[in-house]
């Protein structure tokens, strides 16, 4: 690994990918299209599970189908496991309060309306997707969008 000049600044962490765990696999990439916009790339059938990756606007969401969605236990990270004891997912999205508007509308549970996080660097929305998992949408508030919000 090279480090980067003194002069120069890294740039905003963008999030890449996750993967999250669902008794019902057909439900979930169902939901993750129809509610998220999410396109299905593949799915794998294995002897003890089946798994379904899926893409929006560069951040791919692998879901896993297992028995319940986070065995006792697990060594995941407390931080972001703490208060539903499944991953917190985060999502970047051109504008967060007309998201929270039209999922709204399609009977999305919100768990968190919209606001500027602390450090002002983002909007924030947090939403709960079939399976209980917490899903937290975020706009940058700052002109340095490196994302592309409709996908390749």
């Amino acid at each position: 690994m090279i480090a980067a000049a003194p002069t120069m600044s890294a740039p905003a962490a963008r999030p890449g990918s996750t993967a999250i765990r669902t008794p019902d696999l057909d439900e979930s990439v169902r939901w993750y299209q129809d509610k998220l916009g999410f396109r299905l790339l593949a799915t794998r059938n294995f002897v003890q599970e089946r798994m379904a990756t899926l893409e929006r606007s560069g951040f791919l969401l692998e879901i896993h189908e297992v028995d319940h969605p986070m065995p006792p236990g697990s060594s995941s990270d407390p931080q972001t496991t703490a208060a539903t004891r499944a991953p917190l997912v985060y999502l970047l999205v051109p504008d967060v309060d007309r998201e929270i508007r039209r999922l709204r509308q399609e009977g999305v549970e919100i768990l968190e309306e919209p606001g500027d996080d602390l450090e002002g660097e983002y909007r924030t929305a947090q939403i709960r997707d079939n399976g209980r998992h917490r899903i937290e949408l975020r706009e940058p508030l700052s002109g340095d969008v490196s994302f592309n919000s409709v996908g390749r």
